[in-house]
């Protein structure tokens, strides 16, 4: 059935940026897998294949997503490609983020997620051992609920941003299995629709849907709603 929208519209947005979503209403609707529909299990997958029609500057097809992170936000539902190809399945507006820096040769990158985009100044990406930035289009990355009021068609990208000592990251680790580590007088949080932009002393790993994409001391982060529609 369709998802029911739950966000909070407290914080400031944009006022450029379309809001696709309204408290209350219903969010998405019935759809089919054609013969010839495009079909991916991950997230890294998705965003790859979005991430090619946006540099042809082509509008994507719907596609279908049978896991991830994504699909976890949307409830992990257990339909395959037989069931969304007999119409069991349900077509879903979707944001993506857009990660921007420039990489070690001086190339200016720019990279599309759908799921979540981590920077940290720990060269092993530790949550929160050095400063650590969250961006959050899903609500899961990997077992943690890092996004617990995240919602991919909002139009806004979850935010969290803060450097923990070793109690408190144990402590914040073990409750962002239910995404009960927020909020966190250490950990700054923005729902943003703008573009936003990180800088630091310290080089910054860069990560986007589980995959590492280079280092930088500075990049930006910016949510572009409604990129695309798949098939859950």
């Amino acid at each position: 059935m369709p998802l029911e929208k739950h966000h909070d519209h407290s914080s400031a947005t944009n006022p450029a940026a379309k809001v696709t979503i309204k408290k209350g209403e219903s969010w998405g609707e019935p759809g089919v897998l054609e013969e010839s529909g495009l079909v991916v299990s991950t997230d890294y997958e998705l965003a790859e294949l979005l991430q090619g029609y946006r540099m042809r500057e082509q509008v994507p097809p719907v596609i279908a997503v049978l896991g991830g992170a994504l699909h976890r936000t949307l409830g992990s539902p257990q339909r395959d490609v037989a069931a969304l190809r007999s119409g069991q399945g349900y077509v879903f507006p979707l944001d993506v983020g857009i990660l921007q820096f420039f990489d070690s040769e001086g190339t200016q990158r720019e990279v599309l997620f759908v799921a979540h985009c981590q920077a940290s100044t720990d060269p092993r990406m530790r949550l929160w051992k050095g400063r650590t930035v969250l961006a959050m289009n899903a609500s899961f990355m990997g077992t943690l609920n890092l996004g617990p009021r995240a919602h991919p068609n909002d139009g806004r990208l979850d935010v969290t941003e803060g450097q923990l000592k070793w109690a408190e990251r144990k402590q914040a680790r073990s409750r962002a299995v239910t995404g009960a580590h927020l909020p966190h007088p250490s950990l700054h949080e923005r729902r943003v629709s703008s573009r936003m932009q990180f800088s630091s002393g310290s080089m910054f790993d860069l990560s986007t849907d589980g995959r590492l994409q280079g280092k930088s001391a500075e990049f930006s982060i910016t949510c572009i709603p409604d990129a695309a529609r798949i098939l859950v």
